[in-house]
């Protein structure tokens, strides 16, 4: 007889990972009603520092930074698992902008001395940095300005940073004569200016002009090798996309919790319209593309907390965003129509799963441009 211990369980949680999950699950349940979601929604800084610093105390912004310098040092598996229920509750607070890509941007470059100054502070929850690297405008048509570095000063213009408003500092790409290195620009810094575009969520992005901007600190000296600017920013995008992806799991797993609900409870034809037999197989439809979602999500998880390669990470990476970027819109579009005509309003919470999701698709990369990738990296 077969021994059933012996058999793959990759989504069976460890008795840490339950822990954490209903750390999470009671987090988010502080909000079940969005009313802090909703509170928050085109406003600066976007979240309340309060709810910030509990996380910090939880130990949630340390997840990803070794423990020398006051993490946590936990691996994806998980910080899915927080990242999960955050997109379950739509919590509005800049938690993959700085606990993911900025901190693994510091933890990765190659100035340890700043690692040891920011690091603990930005797991505290008293500093709160921001990754600046993109200068391709939305329609790949027009590019900005692009960040130089000469003699320790910044000029460019960077775009589509997101939670600048609340950022304390900005980790920024810039070219230099040697390559893409990794600079500390203080927020308030000289020549800097920022514009603030809404996004459809009610967060915002900052537009960042840097005009004879000094840097405070190198975070990674410009070059290709490890530790050094260009494959310190491309690994740290790929892990962003990995947790962006995370959350678009839990937005989409919680939308459709929200839309069987409702059918459940909505009746015409003296019948609840969940006993339809057509919104039935809708229904089933959308549950397997979340559970497709989460197996991709598991695989990508299992990659990076292993020693794969950059190739293999980027694969994995691009794999897993295309996968839930195309998911949570479907996902999110049904779900409004599952919901009739009350599902277009505002006031209907669903409808805020679909804006969530239709921000977090497009960051980093669309399905489309990740496939592309995917097809680039594989073939």
């Amino acid at each position: 007889m077969e021994d059933i211990s012996l058999q793959s369980k990759i989504d069976v949680l460890s008795e840490e990972q339950v822990l954490i999950q209903d750390s999470a699950v009671a987090f988010i349940a502080q909000d079940e009603e969005l009313k802090r979601v909703r509170a928050s929604r085109f406003t600066q800084p976007g979240y309340d520092k309060a709810v910030w610093q509990e996380m910090a105390e939880s130990g949630w912004l340390g997840f990803l930074v070794p423990e020398e310098y006051e993490g946590v040092g936990l691996s994806f598996s998980e910080l899915n698992l927080v990242l999960i229920q955050l997109g379950k509750g739509l919590s509005p607070v800049p938690f993959v902008s700085t606990a993911v890509a900025a901190a693994r941007a510091l933890v990765k470059g190659d100035n340890e001395a700043l690692k040891k100054e920011k690091l603990p502070l930005l797991v505290a929850g008293e500093w709160t940095p921001a990754l600046a690297w993109q200068e391709v405008r939305a329609n790949l048509s027009e590019k900005a300005s692009a960040v130089t570095c000469a003699n320790d000063v910044l000029n460019g213009v960077k775009l589509f940073v997101p939670d600048a408003g609340g950022a304390d500092a900005f980790i920024v790409s810039a070219a230099t004569d040697t390559g893409t290195g990794l600079y500390l620009v203080d927020k308030d810094a000289a020549g800097i200016s920022i514009e603030y575009e809404q996004r459809v969520d009610g967060g915002f992005y900052g537009h960042i002009t840097f005009a004879d901007t000094p840097v405070s600190d190198m975070v990674a000296a410009a070059g290709n090798g490890e530790g050094q600017g260009e494959a310190v920013l491309a690994a740290v995008l790929d892990e962003t996309r990995v947790a962006v992806s995370a959350e678009l799991l839990g937005v989409m797993t919680r939308a459709l919790e929200i839309s069987v609900d409702y059918i459940a409870q909505r009746v015409q034809f003296d019948k609840p319209i969940g006993s339809f037999q057509a919104l039935q197989h809708k229904t089933v439809d959308l549950f397997i593309l979340t559970e497709i979602s989460r197996s991709v999500l598991l695989q990508a998880a299992t990659v990076f907390d292993s020693d794969a390669s950059a190739q293999e990470r980027a694969i994995a990476a691009s794999q897993v965003k295309a996968r839930c970027s195309d998911a949570a819109l479907t996902v999110g579009k049904d779900a409004i129509q599952l919901h009739g005509g009350i599902g277009y309003t505002d006031e209907a919470n669903i409808g805020l799963y679909l804006k969530k999701a239709m921000y977090l698709s497009s960051w980093l990369g669309s399905a489309s441009a990740h496939r592309a990738r995917y097809a680039e990296l594989t073939l």
